[in-house]
């Protein structure tokens, strides 16, 4: 293969095949190169009111709907053994005109779907073609060696993923300083979901040592997935393939909610270190979603995060085509890049801060501030309103404040085991079989 394209997009997940709807859809031809084959598992299965609102600007939210899912309408946020009660926040107080609920679906389907209309739009795919190395990259062209030979285009867009595959190749890659955890999960059947108020609810629990998530996938089947700081996941004496079991074992809540799940006995494992790729844009390319930045999921910012700065290289990638300068539009979507992946960075650094953990379970919470969290929490990221920002900035000073002087009554947050248990023989004592519980 050595082929002549306007733009070779890297990754076929949902950010590289929605870049390449919007430029096949303006006329450009588009080559979509992806290392894997689909369809494929993917972790990710949790989406925000804006991800429904720009699949909706793709037109693919009616196939969407069409694929197994949950909907979702908000986040119910508990301690590891309920103590102080549950916490729900809901969508639908989100400010503005935005979405109001979303879904989740197993990402299988998500991304098979995606990448079927990109070739639907145009696209030229290969699959099983992993990227060797960078040749030539300008404002001029790029040049790339791939598993299927030489390609050149005269724009690039990576879309790779945690495989960023240009930060690695360009040595831009810089780890956060202190998010470095790592996620077990699996899915399974006949889980206990949050109900009452709750029912609808992505459900998070939170432990000193990380944090479980819980998300609906469609009417059966559910996603468990337990995130364990760096403190824990690098001494713990337990295989990394049981070590979802063993946490649920020792979290009340969990060990209720799993109480009759059914599926394996073991767990996947993926780091989901946290890192930055700086700069986004460059001479001939942009980065996208995960090859950008990767943030910790616990608000579920992926997929919206990748879908946004898709469209904004997209759109970029058109006008450079069309004629345009491509120094300002690689400055424009730099600007606008660490703008919003700013944003989405505070808002995940501060769950792991105590003060936002003291007033996350205060006993009173001002709803005009949790509107403000709220409308964060779906997604708002790349249109926030100065209403929106003004609450923002007020809850994070609060936050601060209550971390430095304490205003509102602490919270110790549960613990997954006090000093002095094997964990390695509590989960062989455990129950054997399909089971998790």
């Amino acid at each position: 293969m050595s082929e002549q394209f306007d733009c070779v997009v890297i990754g076929a997940g949902p950010a590289g095949s929605a870049a390449a709807i919007d430029m096949c859809r303006a006329g450009l031809s588009v080559l979509l190169l992806d290392r894997g084959e689909f369809p494929r598992f993917r972790i990710g299965e949790s989406f925000l009111p804006r991800t429904k609102a720009a699949l909706r600007r793709l037109g693919l939210l009616e196939k969407c709907y069409a694929l197994p899912h949950a909907r979702k309408v908000g986040v119910e946020i508990s301690m590891g053994d309920r103590r102080f009660g549950s916490r729900v926040f809901k969508f639908r107080d989100t400010l503005g005109n935005g979405e109001k609920d979303a879904f989740n679906m197993a990402r299988v389907h998500l991304d098979a779907m995606m990448v079927q209309s990109a070739q639907e739009a145009g696209a030229v795919l290969r699959t099983n073609c992993a990227v060797r190395s960078l040749v030539a990259s300008s404002d001029e062209g790029v040049t790339l060696e791939t598993d299927s030979g030489t390609a050149h285009a005269r724009w690039m867009i990576d879309c790779s993923g945690q495989a960023s595959v240009l930060g690695r190749l360009r040595g831009t890659r810089r780890y956060h300083s202190f998010l470095r955890n790592v996620a077990y999960f699996e899915h399974f059947d006949d889980v206990k979901r949050p109900d009452g108020d709750a029912q609808g609810c992505f459900g998070l629990t939170v432990l000193d040592e990380g944090w479980f998530w819980l998300i609906p996938l469609d009417d059966r089947r559910t996603s468990i997935g337990f995130v364990a700081r760096e403190g824990l996941h690098t001494r713990l004496d337990v295989p990394p393939e049981e070590r979802l079991r063993w946490a649920v074992q020792r979290t009340p809540i969990m060990v209720e909610r799993m109480a009759k799940a059914v599926g394996p006995s073991s767990n996947r494992v993926i780091a989901d270190f946290t890192y930055r790729c700086d700069p986004f844009s460059g001479p001939g390319f942009f980065l996208v979603g995960d090859a950008a930045a990767f943030l910790d999921p616990v608000w579920s910012t992926g997929l919206t995060m990748g879908l946004l700065s898709a469209e904004q290289a997209a759109q970029g990638v058109i006008r450079i085509c069309a004629g345009g300068s491509a120094e300002r539009e690689r400055a424009r979507y730099q600007a606008w890049a660490s703008r919003v992946v700013g944003r989405a960075f505070r808002l995940v650094e501060g769950f792991y801060s105590s003060g936002f953990r003291d007033l996350l379970f205060a006993p009173y919470q001002p709803r005009e501030l949790v509107r403000g969290f709220v409308t964060l929490l779906a997604g708002e990221f790349d249109r926030v309103r100065p209403s929106t920002a003004v609450r923002c900035l007020t809850l994070g000073a609060m936050c601060a404040v209550q971390q430095r002087i304490g205003f509102a009554p602490r919270r110790r947050p549960y613990r997954l085991r006090p000093d002095g248990v094997n964990a390695r023989a509590a989960v062989v004592s455990s129950v054997p079989g399909e089971s998790v519980a």
